[in-house]
């Protein structure tokens, strides 16, 4: 049988250089909040990605970001895709992010600056309602209402902002799992004139 992935959701995944050990050091220097929605802590700088010490990050992260728009999205406009807010997110043992998507935003990401692929993942939420719903013997990428991806240090993964994710509760103590979460929106030129779609930013 032939099957034909109509209409897939795209999420890419790539690691990227391993942070200087300076680098690293300057991820704990920021002032932290508690996101009581998420029951964990967040920076309170949400512009993180704009400061000089992750200067070649943010370069290392906007190269992944525009292979993404050259091999997925395609656009046939001149778009210029650009990061605007970025955060750091601080999870013990117990503490989850619940299920949510991103506003205001086309793409999303989050870099992983200390996690542990034996405990840590980021779980994906289908958004579309079955009607009928069939439990399924075997899961697959078909079948499943949640799919979980397994995180690392140095890891990075892109998906579109309106796809639905969450983070469980971290199980075993192994160190504070970092990450660095971040929105992209795009300048330029939308849609079309002559389709009645056109949007300039």
């Amino acid at each position: 049988m032939n099957i034909i992935d109509l209409f897939p959701t795209p999420i890419c995944e790539k690691y990227l250089e391993p942070l200087s050990k300076t680098t690293l050091q300057n991820f704990f220097k920021y002032e932290t909040k508690p996101d009581w929605e998420f029951k964990v802590l967040q920076s309170k700088n949400t512009y993180i990605l704009d400061e000089k010490p992750f200067k070649n990050l943010k370069k290392q992260i906007n190269s992944f970001i525009q292979e993404y728009v050259d091999q997925i999205l395609k656009p046939s406009s001149n778009l210029k895709f650009y990061i605007t807010q970025s955060w750091l997110n601080y999870t013990n043992e117990k503490q989850v992010h619940y299920p949510h998507s991103h506003p205001n935003s086309i793409i999303s990401g989050v870099y992983y600056i200390n996690a542990n692929p034996k405990f840590d993942y980021i779980r994906f939420k289908k958004n579309v309602y079955d009607q009928i719903k069939v439990y399924p013997k075997q899961f697959n990428k078909y079948n499943s209402d949640t799919w979980w991806i397994p995180t690392a240090t140095n890891k990075i993964i892109l998906f579109p902002s309106c796809l639905m994710h969450e983070v469980g509760n971290v199980e075993e103590t192994y160190g504070k799992r970092i990450s660095l979460a971040f929105n992209v929106f795009a300048k330029g030129d939308f849609g079309s004139r002559q389709t009645l779609t056109e949007l300039k930013l």
